[in-house]
């Protein structure tokens, strides 16, 4: 790692002693900060592409940690640490599949911006090249770090797992739901609850950057525990309902994005799993779309439920479904998430498939 950081250091012309410079650069800017993040997200914001990727809600957030990450860049001696510190951003980014040439414009947009001032305070021109400096050292650091995880052997599964470990956290949390809401504490509901937390572990850092803080979540999941009280419940809700609902969707639109979906609809019409058992009936048909459904989209479904009859109101997806001489409707409710018309459409094209597939199984 050190001579990673001598050859960057020799590369960039960074000296040493510059660090007293860094930090009077920082203090030159400091009054514009504000007024240069709003317009860097006004920007950004103009490109569909970043509009996924960056949710409106929480913007003043991502402002407050991209204040600190710059000032860190200008504060800290260019070391090991601050290396790593700059690592883990990019294999944040990384996990969430953005782009690096968004990457890339991003910190084009930034620098544009600080090099604006120089219109305004002419004097700083030498601080604002500095900076600038070190945000293209910041970056080549980010895409070098970005691409060497693709080069890892796990890297193609680790997505997956992590939308399989949140997926098993939100579908814990409802469980424990009901029992909260009483103000009480089911003990099975509540062991699973943290056996899935626990297994999130690996994924901290790509999860912080999404606003959630398993550390956080532990800590009021204590205290419910030892004082199941409407404070303390409301606490617990704030700490992982809005986080789960921003790592849901960036799992699912970023990080497996269609793939998901895609192996399910494979799954379904050349290994037929919904269609897989010998003895076939209604139920087992039933218990299979279930299954397939729960597994994919558990974290996105709020109710699921097979009618005789079709509703009238109160789902947002009704598939009429034929298996040989049955009919049924099957009915789902998607929760209220971001982007819920895009999470409808994906669970409305599989259950399009398995309708299709249980349709030609029935005339063979």
């Amino acid at each position: 790692m050190n001579a990673k950081i001598e050859l960057i250091k020799e590369i960039y012309q960074l000296q040493d002693d510059d660090l007293k410079k860094r930090k009077e650069a920082l203090q030159k800017i400091e009054p514009y900060v504000n007024e240069i993040m709003d317009k860097f997200y006004e920007k950004l914001l103009q490109k569909e592409e970043f509009t996924k990727f960056i949710p409106v809600e929480r913007i003043p957030e991502l402002k407050r940690k991209q204040i600190k990450f710059v000032a860190q860049l200008l504060s800290k001696p260019f070391d090991e640490e601050l290396y790593n510190k700059i690592a883990k951003v990019a294999i944040a980014h990384y996990h969430i599949r953005l782009d690096p040439i968004l990457l890339s414009y991003g910190y084009h947009i930034l620098s544009e911006l600080i090099l604006e001032l120089s219109q305004k305070e002419p004097t700083i021109l030498p601080y604002l090249k500095l900076i600038i400096k070190y945000l293209k050292v910041s970056e080549e650091i980010m895409k070098e770090e970005y691409f060497s995880q693709k080069t890892l052997a796990e890297s193609p599964y680790r997505a997956n797992d992590l939308f399989i470990a949140v997926n098993s956290l939100h579908m814990a949390y409802i469980r424990c739901k009901s029992s909260f809401e009483e103000l009480k504490v089911d003990k099975k509901a509540k062991e699973l609850f943290e056996k899935s937390l626990e297994e999130l572990k690996e994924y901290k850092d790509v999860l912080e950057e999404a606003g959630f803080h398993l550390s956080t979540i532990k800590r009021f999941c204590t205290q419910f525990s030892n004082e199941p009280n409407e404070k303390n419940l409301q606490a617990l809700k704030n700490t992982i309902i809005k986080p789960l609902n921003n790592i849901n969707v960036t799992a699912y639109l970023s990080l497996t994005s269609s793939l998901a979906t895609m192996r399910a609809m494979t799954d379904i019409v050349y290994t037929r799993s919904i269609t897989n058992d010998k003895a076939l009936t209604i139920k087992t048909v039933q218990l299979n779309i279930y299954k397939l459904l729960s597994q994919n989209y558990g974290w996105a479904i709020e109710a699921l439920e097979f009618l005789e009859s079709e509703p009238e109101e109160g789902y947002d997806i009704v598939k009429y479904i034929s298996f040989k001489e049955n009919v049924f409707f099957l009915c789902i409710k998607v929760r209220d998430v971001v982007n819920k018309l895009y999470v409808i459409e994906a669970i409305d094209l599989l259950a399009e498939a398995m309708k299709l597939t249980l349709y030609i199984k029935s005339k063979e």
